[in-house]
């Protein structure tokens, strides 16, 4: 990503404590407060040194947030159709790891963000029902 090394560090930096964060937590909750720091340091940093690439990653893993949030909201309104699972959750993290690893060593990170996708994709009604007859694959 077209980024200079001092926000890189900045950005490396944050989603590390992020990822240690959404670890120690015990509740999903807590865990997706974690995980919004991700988006959220993509966003003040392309505020300061703009790129298209900030700009992809910051809108897969907002869009990522907000599904997950979306889904929470709707599971403490009583719709327990289907609900976010551990496999789901621990996924977020995982996918986020593996967008650091691949950030920090300045490889395409397109592959991570396309998985996430698929990722925030399963919690909707959709992408849920596919992932039940093997279609789709977190």
């Amino acid at each position: 990503m077209a980024v200079s090394k001092k926000m890189k560090d900045v950005i490396v930096n944050e989603i590390r404590y992020s990822i240690k964060k959404m670890e120690e937590a015990t509740s999903i909750e807590e865990k997706l407060y974690y995980f919004s720091a991700v988006q959220g340091i993509f966003h003040r940093v392309f505020n300061i040194e703009f790129s298209p690439e900030l700009l992809f990653a910051h809108f897969i893993f907002n869009e990522a947030f907000k599904a997950f949030q979306q889904k929470l909201a709707t599971m403490k309104m009583g719709d327990l159709v289907f609900v976010i699972t551990e496999q789901q959750i621990g996924r977020l993290s995982d996918l986020t790891k593996e967008f650091l690893n691949q950030f920090e060593s300045d490889k395409k990170t397109d592959d991570v963000l396309k998985k996430m996708v698929t990722l925030l994709y399963s919690v909707y009604g959709n992408g849920n029902y596919l992932m039940g007859k093997g279609m789709l694959k977190i």
